[in-house]
């Protein structure tokens, strides 16, 4: 069982002594005097099946296999999946203990930072969330839970670093003292005089101007579109700030000095972190795809939204607008220069989505050097494939290629009124004359589906494209390689497959069809016409490669229709069925927050 102290920690120890008593069995500091109530839950039962998780799980690391398969709806998926710490890997160089993280939750982060090798003071509110902190943190000696409210905890000791992550915008609710001053300002100065001299404060919040809210997603705490946009918060609700705003409220803090950086979709899931100058400096549009891709992919984006994000996102950031419009800030700031002497290594780091398996999970540093932007790919852990697995990962470093993400082209294509089958075949014979090329042939070479290719061209489909202004073509990224004989037509049906169930909208047209139907009637008029079972089996071959690469590999999706309209009001009827379902179901589940939902609309 793990010791209360460590060796290097007795003055830490016997400082929390003074206020707190220690729990051996929840591995929590709690206050010896009655604490002062704390009311923020995600509820009883999902608070109490993460405690119970935690308490039967044998492996608590980052990336345990245990906690992933614990994953069975949002809230379990918020708190256990390691995405959320893409957030702080960028940091990872810069960060320094002791660390006290304020308002730890359910100690995703903390885990993060423990298992860094950090001394890592986890100061949570809640008594259940604590002891999931202290159950999940249990084999980590240089992790202290601590049960108390920032109120009643009075260090005697500063900080290196300190974190503020999705916890600023409630200070008006939990931070309140009754005096005129705003409590967002009270807790920064608080905060500010916690912190070392040369030491960094840390703060992720949503933007009160974010692009997402323009395009009508909701408030994230309010859950009521343009209530940010329009500023409805009170002096006793949740706050957001825009990025002027919130520099101005550090800086009266007296932390003078910062450093912004810009989580993308958000901070809550993040799948990149873009720094200032691939944010809004003069190159930013090149990065304009990368931001567009994550956006695109966004975990809580709603049914309906007024305009297309990613597609927005490309004249936000073309205008040196991305800092101002970002969907959320990671804000570092500290009272001496001292702290931010090093420049950042990355102009943007990209990690993708967190549900692959270990072994192929990864980092993408884009580096910019006068004006020219390098691409440096590693793996993210040490885990090894299977080795029965028939696809190999391959990283290679490559120079940023300019142009346009084919795959790009194609959603542009489909929000054309009464769009044809014909214009998809267009603009899908650029991406295959390029793979023909790619594998040895010319364009013009009339070639069978049948016939083997390099295993390298497993990747070389649209989204991996880019065609430059004067019509050259280049495949990036070519991330995977087959062990097993590849034919053409599986990478043409895998690369149909990938751009059409990634479209975020469509127009309506009389030659819309399941994605199956399409892929069939695209690979005719492509000259490569196949009959539907063999379509399908390559769609269970695809199917089966994502199994071995991916956690959560949906369910098969080849019939799924395609969105007819931009308004909710049309989309077809078994997608409008679905969504009404639901809503019904959460009804049900929350009748009373439903019931608040619906009187303060």
């Amino acid at each position: 069982m793990k010791k209360p102290i460590g060796a290097k920690q007795v003055m830490e120890v016997d400082q929390l002594k003074r206020d707190f008593q220690f729990n051996i069995n929840a591995n929590v500091w709690s206050l010896k005097e009655k604490a002062g109530a704390f009311t923020y839950s995600d509820g009883d039962e999902n608070e109490n099946y993460l405690l119970s998780v935690m308490k039967k799980a044998s492996d608590h690391s980052l990336m345990s296999e245990e906690l992933t398969l614990a994953m069975k709806d949002w809230p379990s998926t918020y708190h256990l999946h390691h995405q959320r710490c893409n957030l702080l890997r960028p940091l990872v160089g810069q960060l320094k203990g002791p660390i006290l993280e304020i308002g730890a939750g359910c100690g995703v982060l903390t885990r993060f930072l423990g298992e860094k090798g950090h001394r890592v003071f986890a100061l949570e509110g809640s008594a259940r969330r604590a002891s999931i902190i202290g159950a999940r943190c249990r084999d980590l000696d240089n992790v202290s839970v601590v049960n108390a409210n920032f109120q009643d905890f009075l260090p005697q000791q500063k900080f290196q670093t300190i974190t503020l992550i999705g916890v600023l915008e409630y200070a008006r609710l939990f931070f309140a003292d009754g005096s005129d001053t705003d409590p967002v300002d009270q807790m920064l100065r608080r905060v500010a005089g916690m912190i070392a001299p040369d030491g960094v404060l840390i703060v992720a919040i949503e933007n009160q101007m974010g692009l997402k809210y323009f395009a009508g997603y909701p408030e994230d705490h309010l859950g009521i579109p343009m209530t940010g946009i329009e500023d409805h918060y009170t002096d006793s609700s949740v706050v957001t700030f825009g990025r002027q705003e919130l520099s101005d409220r550090i800086t009266r803090a007296g932390l003078t000095h910062q450093r912004f950086a810009y989580p993308v979709p958000d901070y809550k899931f993040p799948e990149a972190v873009l720094f200032e100058e691939a944010m809004s400096g003069p190159q930013a549009g090149q990065y304009a795809p990368l931001v567009a891709g994550v956006l695109a992919s966004d975990r809580q984006k709603p049914n309906h939204v007024t305009f297309r994000i990613s597609r927005a996102i490309r004249t936000v950031m073309k205008n040196g607008m991305g800092s101002d419009m970002a969907n959320s800030f990671l804000a570092m700031s500290s009272p001496s220069p001292e702290a931010f002497s090093t420049p950042e290594q990355s102009s943007a780091v990209y990690y993708g989505n967190g549900d692959r398996k270990k072994a192929y999970l990864k980092e993408i540093h884009f580096t910019e050097i006068a004006g020219k932007v390098s691409v440096t790919r590693r793996p993210l852990t040490e885990s090894a494939p299977r080795p029965d697995a028939t696809v190999v990962q391959v990283l290679n470093d490559e120079s940023f290629a300019r142009g346009t993400l084919w795959i790009e082209a194609l959603q542009d294509i489909l929000l054309r009124d009464n769009w044809k089958l014909k214009d998809l075949a267009e603009w899908a014979r650029v991406w295959t004359d390029a793979l023909k090329v790619q594998s040895g042939h010319s364009a013009s070479d009339s070639l069978s589906f049948d016939i083997i290719i390099d295993g390298t061209l497993l990747d070389a489909i649209p989204k991996n494209l880019i065609v430059d202004e004067n019509g050259t073509t280049q495949f990036v990224d070519l991330e995977w390689n087959m062990t097993q004989p590849l034919d053409l037509g599986f990478v043409i049906v895998r690369g149909l497959f990938d751009a059409l169930n990634g479209v975020e909208l469509a127009s309506n047209s009389d030659e819309a069809a399941d994605i199956t139907t399409m892929i069939g009637a695209l690979c005719t008029l492509l000259g490569f016409a196949m009959p539907r079972d063999l379509i399908e089996d390559r769609l269970v071959r695809e199917h089966a490669l994502q199994v071995q690469i991916s956690n959560t590999v949906g369910r098969n999706k080849q019939l799924r229709f395609l969105r007819t309209q931009i308004s909710y009001r049309s989309l077809n009827k078994l997608e409008k069925r679905r969504k009404n379902f639901q809503r019904l179901m959460h009804k049900m589940r929350h009748p009373i927050q439903s019931f608040f939902k619906r009187a303060s609309s």
